[in-house]
């Protein structure tokens, strides 16, 4: 009986030692992609050419033409009274789900000064409207690139419009580190 007592506390502290060698198992994997900003233009949807990129797709942090991929973030468009706006997936088709869907969140902080995505309060299934100098988090939609099951984080300003060429500019900073919300440039920590 005293030997059962004493092998169980042993394999009792050997497995608590392995267990505490493990690290925390709730903690991320170490980030490998550094955060940059980047710029790039959208072309109006309603006119301009197909052939024109007028969708953006986070996770990739690439333009895409709306005839060549079943699946984007958000497109850029104006409407008849000559307002901007960006359009997420999801206020253009049912996609399915309540909540992961792609969005925007109109900062009140400068760009440069955004170090860390909210996590709530996007709009994901209505226009956003915008005007040059507007800051915005974005939200990608849930990705099967991030095994955690959670969306990436990114943030972007209006820096231009081209009412002539039907196109937008703007920066952004995209985190591609799955679970991680940081926006500063740089390798993350969180």
């Amino acid at each position: 009986m005293r030997s059962t007592v004493l092998r169980s506390a042993f394999l009792l502290l050997l497995g608590a030692t392995a267990w505490a060698g493990c690290g925390d198992p709730l903690s991320l994997n170490p980030a490998t992609i550094e955060n940059t900003v980047d710029t790039t233009f959208l072309f109006a949807t309603s006119l301009t050419p197909v052939t024109d990129p007028s969708g953006f797709q986070i996770s990739s942090k690439t333009v895409v033409r709306l005839d060549q991929v079943n699946t984007f973030d958000f497109l850029y468009d104006v409407n008849r009274a000559g307002e901007h706006y960006f359009l997420p997936l999801a206020a253009l088709i049912n996609t399915g789900k309540t909540t992961g869907n792609a969005g925007f969140r109109l900062a009140t902080t400068p760009f440069d000064s955004i170090t860390i995505a909210e996590q709530s309060d996007y709009v994901s299934s209505d226009t956003v409207f915008f005007r040059i100098g507007d800051v915005f988090y974005a939200r990608s939609q849930v990705e099967s690139t991030c095994s955690l099951g959670i969306p990436y984080y990114a943030k972007l300003q209006i820096l231009a419009i081209d009412d002539s060429a039907h196109r937008v500019k703007f920066q952004f900073l995209v985190n591609t580190n799955c679970g991680y919300r940081s926006l500063s440039v740089g390798l993350p920590t969180k």
